[in-house]
C-alpha cells in the first residue's frame, strides 16, 4: 500500500513532504477495502489535498474534521492563536473570530482558555456545520451564528477581541496558486477583487469600532504584499498601538491593534 501511495505523492509534494504525508495519512487508510483505496489514490492523483482525502486536519494539538466547505488550517494560523493567547489572560473576556471556517480558531482558545465566552459566524452554513461538529467533539461551548460580515446584522454586547483570518487573495493571483488550493479549497473563504482587496479588514475594523470595548484588541492574519496598507487603513480607524508580526518564515503575516 505505502508503495503506491507515495509514487502518487512524490510527483505533487517531492520526497520529504510525500514521506510526512504519507506517516500522517496511512494509519488512516490501512483498514479500507482495494477498490476504497484505489479511490484514494486516485483523488490524490488529482491533486486533492489529503485533508479532504481522509477528512481530517491537525491544528494546534487538536483533530479536525475538514471538508471541501471549510479552509485546510495553516501552521500561520497556529502562530495567531499563540498570539492571542500570550497577550491575554485565561480570566473570562468575550471573543469574536469572524469567518471561523473549520472552526480551528475559536475552538483552540476555547480549550486553551476555558473562561473565556468565545463567539464564531461565517457566512457559509455548511462551514458552520464542520465548526459546530469539531466544537461538540472536543467538548467546547462556543456560540455560532451566520453573519455576512460586509452586511453584518446581528447586535452583540460588547467584545474584548475580535479576531479574523478573512479571504485575501486578490482573483489576479489564481494563476500563482497550486492546483490543490483552487481547484478544491472554497473560493468564498479564499479570494477578494482586485479592485478592493482591502474590502473585508476594511468591514471587520469598521466592525470593531463599534463592537470592542474600549482598550479592546483587534487580530488580524495578512495577505503579507497588503501588510503595510492594511496597518495604514486600521490607523485611519484611530486604533493604537498598530503592529505588524512576521510570521516563522519572516513574513508580516498578522497585525495587532488596541481600540
Amino acid at each position: 500500500m505505502s508503495p503506491s501511495l507515495l509514487s502518487v505523492l512524490i510527483p505533487l509534494y517531492g520526497q520529504r513532504e510525500a514521506n510526512n504525508i504519507l506517516r500522517i495519512i496511512f494509519p488512516q487508510l490501512t483498514s479500507l477495502s482495494e477498490s476504497d483505496f484505489k479511490q484514494v489514490l486516485l483523488r490524490l492523483a488529482a491533486s486533492e489535498p489529503w485533508q479532504y482525502v481522509i477528512g481530517k486536519e491537525w491544528f494546534y494539538d487538536m483533530e479536525l474534521k475538514v471538508t471541501k466547505d471549510t479552509l485546510i488550517p495553516r501552521p500561520e494560523t497556529e502562530e495567531l492563536v499563540s498570539l492571542v493567547l500570550k497577550n491575554h489572560s485565561k480570566s473570562p473576556l468575550r471573543l469574536l473570530d469572524i469567518g471561523t471556517g473549520s472552526g480551528c480558531i475559536p475552538i483552540a482558545l476555547k480549550k486553551q482558555s476555558p473562561l473565556w465566552q468565545v463567539l464564531a459566524c461565517d457566512i457559509s452554513e455548511a462551514a458552520l456545520e464542520i465548526a459546530k461538529f469539531n466544537a461538540v467533539h472536543h467538548q467546547v461551548e462556543i456560540e455560532f451564528y451566520i453573519e455576512n460580515i460586509l452586511a453584518p446584522t446581528q447586535s452583540l454586547e460588547p467584545l474584548d477581541v475580535i479576531i479574523s483570518n478573512p479571504p485575501y487573495i486578490p482573483l489576479g493571483e489564481k494563476t500563482l496558486m497550486s492546483n490543490n488550493v483552487l481547484d478544491y479549497e472554497p473560493h468564498l473563504a479564499l479570494f477578494v477583487e482586485d479592485e478592493d482587496p482591502l474590502i473585508f479588514y476594511r468591514a471587520i475594523g469598521n466592525f470593531a469600532i463599534y463592537h470592542l470595548k474600549p482598550g479592546g484588541r483587534l487580530y488580524f492574519e495578512l495577505n503579507e504584499f497588503y501588510a503595510k496598507p492594511i496597518l495604514e487603513l486600521i490607523e485611519s480607524f484611530h486604533f493604537k498601538d498598530v503592529q505588524l508580526i512576521e510570521d516563522f518564515y519572516g513574513k508580516l503575516r498578522i497585525l495587532k491593534a488596541i481600540k
